[in-house]
């Protein structure tokens, strides 16, 4: 029986900027991965209203991309892009219990609640509730109604947690194999790609660093300047491990209390 890996995110394009390249690598070996993304990404544009980018980002590229990379299932929990700080955290959390209960996963992905220099709101919000999630959904009586409803507790042995900063990785994934699948996924999240794009222009046009990367930044022509950034990304993220391509994680395991 194949095993199941279960990713908690903010956003529809999370999992493929962070670990892109390990769902492939994942799915190539036969896991089951399912995703659970928490916001409805209707703030991640400079062009589009949020009820057309609700449609466009969520709804059809991220079903997409589930699609393109063999995802086992994606759910929507629909909160509202950049609030998910006011979203109380046993709310959040009862969520990510129940996920973990219904796919009963061997490992579990998502954002590290102690990564440094975390700026986005909803990334804090979706890691320290998945941390305490994955802590206790083991323990009966959290949510026992989850049981009456065919949701059994259930302990998840591994947890990779990743984070813009590579300062806590401890374990590294050598994506090298799949790099190009990784981008051909990132690019499918066409609006996102959009905006990341229109983000770094704004960004080196407002400092007057690194101007050079200017004719690469093309909105409407984005994968190559988004294949040059997940390579470098990849590449430092390399270094560390002695590898050429990788995506790195804080591990942790449900028996590192033991020391």
């Amino acid at each position: 029986m194949g095993k199941t890996a279960l990713i908690l995110c903010a956003h529809a394009d999370d999992t493929e900027f962070f670990a892109g390249g390990t769902v492939a690598k994942l799915v190539a070996e036969g896991w089951s991965v399912h995703e659970v993304i928490a916001t409805d990404n209707g703030k991640g544009s400079f062009e589009l209203g949020t009820s057309e980018l609700v449609t466009n980002s969520r709804d059809i590229e991220a079903r997409a991309v589930a699609d393109f990379l063999g995802k086992a299932s994606v759910e929507f929990l629909g909160y509202p892009d950049g609030e998910l700080g006011a979203v109380p955290v046993l709310e959040l959390r009862q969520h990510f219990f129940r996920a973990i209960r219904r796919w009963r996963p061997d490992l579990l992905l998502t954002f590290d609640p102690f990564a440094t220099f975390e700026p986005h709101p909803d990334h804090r919000a979706v890691a320290w509730a998945a941390v305490e999630a994955v802590s206790f959904s083991h323990f009966p009586l959290y949510h026992p109604e989850h049981r009456e409803q065919g949701l059994a507790p259930w302990l998840v042995p591994e947890r990779w947690f990743f984070a813009k900063s590579p300062a806590l990785f401890d374990h590294f994934v050598d994506i090298g194999p799949w790099l190009v699948r990784k981008v051909d996924a990132l690019c499918l999240h066409e609006s996102q790609m959009r905006l990341a794009v229109d983000d770094m222009r704004q960004g080196i046009e407002a400092c007057g660093v690194h101007t050079e990367f200017l004719p690469m930044l093309d909105r409407l022509n984005y994968r190559p300047a988004l294949e040059f950034m997940i390579r470098e990304m990849a590449r430092r993220a390399g270094e560390k491990a002695g590898l050429e391509a990788v995506e790195g994680f804080r591990r942790e395991t449900a028996a590192d209390l033991l020391g």
